[in-house]
């Protein structure tokens, strides 16, 4: 895995769109429900998926997701 993993990616403000997915973080509702029993591999393919959705966007200043996951990656390397 080339990029660490937070702990989740949930920012706490879910709000659901129709299509039950969290407006804030990008997961779907099964995704937030089953997070703990994912495999690393699984969480990090959710993780790709949600930061280029809900992470940043061209000439848009980084939204709150994307800094979660830059911080748990300056945690992770000073261990």
């Amino acid at each position: 895995m080339s990029e660490p993993i937070t702990k989740k990616p949930c920012i706490d403000m879910c709000d659901f769109n129709r299509r039950k997915v969290c407006k804030a973080c990008g997961r779907t509702h099964a995704e937030k429900k089953t997070w703990k029993q994912l495999s690393p591999q699984e969480k990090q393919d959710i993780w790709s998926r949600i930061l280029g959705t809900h992470g940043s966007g061209d000439g848009k200043a980084e939204k709150a997701l994307r800094a979660l996951y830059r911080t748990a990656g300056k945690k992770r390397s000073h261990i």
